[in-house]
């Protein structure tokens, strides 16, 4: 009996493979990498073509480094005294480099950031051939906050001393005390997008710099991503900061409220759609009739559980983000409580009730067949297809290698 062979496969969105100093590589007969970006030194490059590597990237670069490599965590300050000299280094995430710092990195090998490089605006770093990564610059001077922030935070946590704060993403200011507090230390601030009241930013607008003001209007009670059965927790006028899903059964408390605007999409039954016109609007709408069922990963269904919901006479209206199942025994007439699905991935359904939930079809991303047809174009088993929506870092194989990460390093 022959000996299985050994894969390995590696996903991800950046792989860095520069030195296969222990042979890891030779353990293998099949090796498989899937990435947005490879960077390849000429010795690993030559032995994934000597083994013959399936490899898919959008973007490829066979590079010989000569410096040790420096990997920096999200949020890492590149100053004077950094230490950079002839480093290959490595960012995680949104790093800042301040002025002494741009310094430092002229005398690293190279830099690629995963993230954004914020620098200060006299520093033009946008020619520095070593650098790679997108550039952002920040003011001068600034105090240099990474992320989203609340103000009032921002006064607590830091040296107000610091009179003015320069905050990469998105500044919320929802406290007029925190405001007044910040105008009288004299703060001022800069930031990606500006989150407060219309009349707390007709009153601070002098002290806050941003091109971006999402502005929410007086009375309102603001709230995160929730759903129709949360409603009766808030107030008349409600502001939703996410999306927003409701059922039928959350009609009555849709009608209760006096406004509501939802800073995304709305997910609505078609019944409600009418009802939540009157009281406001969203920035985008999804209308389903019936019972909304949204399948993140692997989902099963059977014709029993199908034949149940339609001698209740119900309708469901399936999206599906992963893979759904259709066991063997369902039929055309299963279908029939479907009033429309949608998906990116896969549905696996028996060819009797493939053409009745083709014609239900919303819009589709990916596949949707039966077993048979899934084999033939993709050479996998209904067992390997379940396998891959499952697996959580386990191996099917005990001797086969799955790596999914969002930076592989092999160094």
């Amino acid at each position: 009996m022959s000996e299985e062979k050994r894969k390995l496969s590696i996903n991800c969105g950046l792989a860095l493979l520069f030195n296969d100093r222990d042979g890891m590589l030779d353990n293998y007969d099949s090796i498989s990498i899937n990435s947005g970006k490879i960077i390849v030194s000429s010795a690993v490059n030559a032995k994934l073509n000597k083994t013959g590597a399936a490899i898919n990237t959008g973007d490829l670069l066979v590079r010989d480094i000569k410096g040790e490599v420096l990997q920096l965590d999200k949020g890492a300050v590149i100053d004077k005294g950094a230490g950079l000299k002839d480093l290959f280094v490595i960012t995680h995430g949104d790093i800042i480099v301040t002025k002494e710092g741009v310094k430092e990195l002229n005398e690293a090998e190279s830099l690629i950031s995963l993230g954004k490089i914020y620098h200060p605006e006299s520093e033009n770093i946008s020619s520095m051939a070593n650098i790679t990564g997108e550039k952002r610059a920040y003011p001068d001077g600034a105090f240099v906050i990474l992320g989203n922030h609340d103000l009032g935070k921002i006064i607590t946590n830091n040296d107000t001393s610091n009179k003015h704060f320069w905050i990469s993403g998105r500044l919320t200011a929802f406290d007029k005390k925190a405001l007044e507090d910040a105008n009288a230390l004299g703060l001022s601030f800069g930031c990606d997008s500006f989150f407060s009241y219309e009349g707390l930013n007709k009153e601070f607008e002098s002290m806050i710099k941003s091109t971006n003001r999402i502005l929410v209007p007086d009375g309102y009670e603001i709230t995160g991503k929730i759903n129709g059965s949360e409603l009766p927790l808030y107030g008349k006028k409600i502001y939703v900061d996410g999306k927003f899903t409701m059922e039928e059964k959350d009609l009555p408390a849709l009608e209760k409220i006096e406004a509501i605007i939802v800073k995304g999409k709305a997910s609505l039954p078609s019944s409600a759609a009418e009802v939540f016109r009157s009281k406001g609007k969203a920035d985008s709408y999804f209308i389903f009739e019936g019972r909304y069922i949204e399948i993140n990963g692997f989902e099963q269904f059977s014709h029993g559980g199908l034949d149940a919901i339609n001698k209740k006479g119900e309708k469901i209206t399936i999206q599906v983000n992963g893979c759904l199942l259709f066991d063997k025994d369902v039929t055309p007439e299963d279908m029939d409580c479907i009033a429309s699905v949608s998906y990116n991935g896969t549905i696996i359904i028996p060819g009797a009730a493939k053409s009745t939930l083709a014609a239900k079809v919303k819009t589709g991303n990916g596949f949707m067949g039966d077993p048979d047809t899934m084999r033939e174009l993709t050479g996998q088993s209904i067992q390997d297809m379940i396998w891959g929506a499952l697996k959580e870092g386990e191996q099917k194989n005990s001797k086969d290698t799955n790596i999914n990460m969002g930076t592989y390093i092999l160094v």
